[in-house]
């Protein structure tokens, strides 16, 4: 909320950071994480589009004769394979590796461990941009 908003969740009641959470833009880090259709935006949906009609138009265009067999679309988020957040240099992270998913389960909090746990002092942590060596 604070890299989109400039907010922090603590100066907001529990109603207000619940609507800013779920409108949060698409491509969103969250969204990225839990691998919906709104992790992509919409020129990345458009820049997939295209990439995958020129993969059809220059295998249409190929000899019959010789080419392979029919592109495979680029995968999208939301669909279920993981594909969308996997990391290509790590074969970990890769569509064969199983993907494991972490449930939450709900659990009842009385008020006074609810004011418990919102008196403790959170802190960021402090992390360098990512850089892109090629």
């Amino acid at each position: 909320m604070r890299r989109v908003y400039g907010l922090s969740v603590y100066e907001l009641d529990p109603l207000e950071a619940a609507a800013l959470a779920v409108n949060l833009p698409a491509g969103s880090l969250v969204w990225q994480r839990l691998d919906v259709p709104a992790a992509w935006t919409l020129d990345q949906y458009l820049m997939a589009a295209r990439i995958d009609q020129m993969n059809m138009w220059m295998w249409g265009n190929a000899d019959p004769k010789k080419r392979g067999p029919q592109p495979e679309p680029l995968p999208r988020p939301g669909n279920g394979s993981g594909h969308a957040v996997a990391n290509p240099s790590n074969p970990e992270d890769s569509g064969e590796a199983t993907r494991r998913t972490r449930t939450i389960k709900p659990m009842a909090l009385t008020i006074e461990q609810l004011d418990e746990f919102m008196s403790r002092d959170f802190t960021d942590v402090e992390t360098k941009p990512f850089t892109h060596n090629e």
